[in-house]
């Protein structure tokens, strides 16, 4: 799988899309290869929930994809090896089920019930907010849970997976999480405009 990455992936991020699994398992006589990308995009503070990501995009990236691996194929030997023969090419887009393993795919379910599981084992049900970013420590998470809202550090998440839903959110529980969001970016910028003050004196 390793000689295949780097292929797919710069076959992937040229597209506009983002790698999110490269799964190459045996399937009989032949060699499944499953690439799943999703969108790079997240929704702003006053978006809905993300939608689905364009599927004739997805069409395009596997002919792309299936024709970058077949001309590698041919000229590189541990490719080949990888690939052993006949391979399946099946390119996909994460499920509802896929579990919330890194901050894009929390900033991707803006919006959305969770949930979520703690390394300590209590388990959170609850609306995603604002994801931080985890070049300024460690990364974390407002949920609004019932009426509060909880930050929760990422790396204390054991598992977490968006909950289908039937209903439109709470009005209440969208308008706290984009307040909290919206502040949360002011203190960011106030916080960058200090920092850039104190460098230039």
């Amino acid at each position: 799988m390793s000689a295949l990455s780097p292929v797919v992936s710069d076959v992937v991020t040229r597209a506009g899309f983002v790698l999110d699994e490269l799964d190459v398992r045996p399937a009989g006589r032949r060699l499944v290869v499953r690439v799943t990308v999703d969108s790079p995009d997240a929704p702003g503070v006053d978006d809905g929930p993300a939608g689905g990501v364009d599927l004739d995009g997805v069409a395009e990236v596997s002919r792309d994809v299936s024709a970058a691996v077949d001309a590698r194929e041919a000229e590189d030997p541990a490719v080949r090896d990888a690939l052993a023969g006949a391979y399946t090419l099946e390119v996909t887009t994460p499920g509802t089920d896929r579990p919330l393993t890194a901050p894009r795919h929390w900033r991707r379910a803006w919006l959305r019930r969770v949930a979520v599981t703690l390394a300590g084992g209590e388990s959170i049900t609850g609306r995603v907010g604002g994801v931080t970013d985890p070049e300024e420590g460690p990364a974390t998470v407002t949920l609004a849970v019932g009426k509060e809202l909880r930050t929760v550090a990422l790396d204390e998440v054991s598992r977490a997976v968006v909950e289908v839903e039937f209903k439109p959110a709470p009005e209440a529980e969208v308008e706290a999480l984009r307040a909290a969001r919206r502040e949360s970016a002011e203190q960011h910028q106030g916080t960058q405009q200090q920092d850039t003050e104190q460098e230039e004196r």
